[in-house]
C-alpha cells in the first residue's frame, strides 16, 4: 500500500510521498482511498470531494481553489486548480495593514 501525507487536519488534500498509479491504494493517517488516476511523487490528492470554486487546502492554508469538481482520489493540480496567489497576498496586506505592521 502507498502512502500519502497530510499536515493539518484541514486539509482536504494529501501528498503523495512517491508515484502511485490508478487504482492504487493509499493510506493516509487512519483513512484508506483508491487513487482515481496516476499521481507523481510530491503531487496533491483530494481526500474528500472538492467542489468547483471551494479552497484547496494544504499544509492548512488556501493554496488555490478548484476550477471544477475534484472527486476523492483525483490529482489536484494546475489542469484544476484556479491560482490565488494574487488573492493571498491582497488579503495579508491588508490584514498588516490593519494592524500596523
Amino acid at each position: 500500500m502507498k502512502r500519502a501525507i497530510i499536515v493539518d487536519s484541514n486539509d482536504n488534500t494529501a501528498v503523495v510521498v512517491q508515484n502511485t498509479y490508478r487504482e492504487e491504494l493509499l493510506k493516509i493517517g487512519d483513512k484508506t482511498l483508491i487513487a482515481a488516476e496516476d499521481i507523481p511523487l510530491g503531487h496533491k490528492i483530494a481526500m474528500d470531494r472538492i467542489a468547483k470554486g471551494e479552497f484547496i487546502i494544504k499544509y492548512g492554508v488556501p493554496i488555490g481553489k478548484a476550477l471544477v469538481d475534484i472527486e476523492p482520489g483525483r490529482h489536484v493540480h494546475t489542469q484544476n486548480v484556479e491560482d490565488i496567489t494574487e488573492e493571498l497576498c491582497r488579503h495579508y496586506e491588508k490584514k498588516y495593514r490593519e494592524i500596523g505592521e
